[in-house]
């Protein structure tokens, strides 16, 4: 007998003033820009008649705002979940990518061309963000069987992500659909498996939905 799929609602965090000033992520500094919180409250609007029953999301402050936005519309709390986080990005912490590439370019251009072999300094590597997201991922589709559920998370793990559902190797993980501010995928988990349905829409915000599942993007933060 099949079992009734569960809707996973995957969203980016929508943007913070880090993203504005183009550096890399910092948990403690973690705040939404005032288009993020736009671009936030335009894809409630949107999922608003979905059925969504719970909530989750990486416990940094830009993406809880996220989540308790999007949860608010279906009176719903939310959860979070550390595995949710961003990538630990070590010393590149709160930098940009020119200025690493003035201090470091060849790290630089490990992490443009072969991220999936890169380690950030004192961080971690593409495979251990997959590894934690995925099984995160996995873990509420399994407790929220049957249901929808809405997850945040963040641009990196949620590409690293998609490229694990969509069984495709992490050296491609910069031409995965875009991941910016509030884009929008969701996976269906159903009998032992998972199905990517939809890669970073961002129609809520009046763009076309990607015609295919993989595009050109650059490296996070560009």
């Amino acid at each position: 007998m099949t079992e009734v799929a569960t809707q996973l609602f995957l969203v980016a965090c929508a943007q913070t003033t880090l993203d504005e000033q183009g550096v890399f992520q910092d948990p403690s500094d973690h705040r939404l820009s005032s288009e993020g919180t736009r671009h936030v409250k335009l894809l409630s609007a949107h999922l608003k008649s979905a059925k969504i029953d719970s909530f989750y999301t990486s416990p940094y402050e830009g993406a809880l705002t996220t989540a308790s936005v999007l949860a608010a519309a279906h009176r719903r709390g939310v959860i979070k979940i550390p595995d949710l986080r961003d990538m630990d990005f070590g010393k590149w912490t709160a930098k940009s990518m020119q200025e690493l590439k003035e201090q470091n370019p060849e790290q630089c251009i490990a992490w443009q061309f072969t991220p999936q072999e890169h380690c950030m300094p004192g961080g971690e590597t593409l495979e251990e963000v997959q590894a934690r997201v995925v099984a995160a991922l996995e873990n509420v589709a399994a407790v929220e069987r049957g249901n929808g559920v809405c997850v945040v998370s963040h641009t990196i793990p949620i590409k690293a992500a998609i490229c694990h559902f969509m069984n495709e190797d992490l050296s491609i993980v910069w031409f995965a659909a875009r991941q910016t501010s509030t884009a929008l995928n969701v996976i269906q988990f159903q009998d032992g498996e998972a199905r990517v349905i939809l890669v970073g829409s961002l129609e809520h915000l009046g763009e076309a939905t990607p015609t295919r599942p993989l595009e050109s993007a650059a490296p996070y933060p560009g």
